[in-house]
């Protein structure tokens, strides 16, 4: 499956780039998500409400959750999304096969 994850660094996380300035981040989440059987597809810094936009793959939620705990518990980041990937053509055509196998209350 493919995720997104949205992230704010906390003071924590930007005194290790003043620290760190050299350190590459793109190599470490790399490495973390091949530890995990994951894959990094995209990685970006941005302006705005969150300060990085990771885009990857990998097995399954169980393993977005892993992953979303562990780098929270790094102290990093203030903030931290994960956002699942969905294909809206699997999901319309479930609802295609569905119509009509639902009654709202009363009807």
């Amino acid at each position: 499956m493919e995720a997104i994850f949205l992230g704010k660094y906390s003071q924590k996380g930007y005194a290790g780039f003043v620290q760190s300035p050299d350190d590459d981040r793109k190599s470490a989440i790399q490495s973390m998500l091949s530890n995990a059987g994951g894959n990094l597809i995209d990685i970006q810094f941005v302006r705005g409400h969150y300060d990085v936009v990771v885009r990857a793959e990998v097995d399954n939620f169980e393993t977005l959750g892993a992953i979303k705990i562990l780098v929270a518990a790094s102290g990093a980041f203030d903030a931290i999304e994960t956002l699942e990937i969905v294909n809206m053509k699997d999901i319309t055509d479930k609802v295609g096969k569905l119509s009509g196998a639902y009654r709202a209350p009363g009807n």
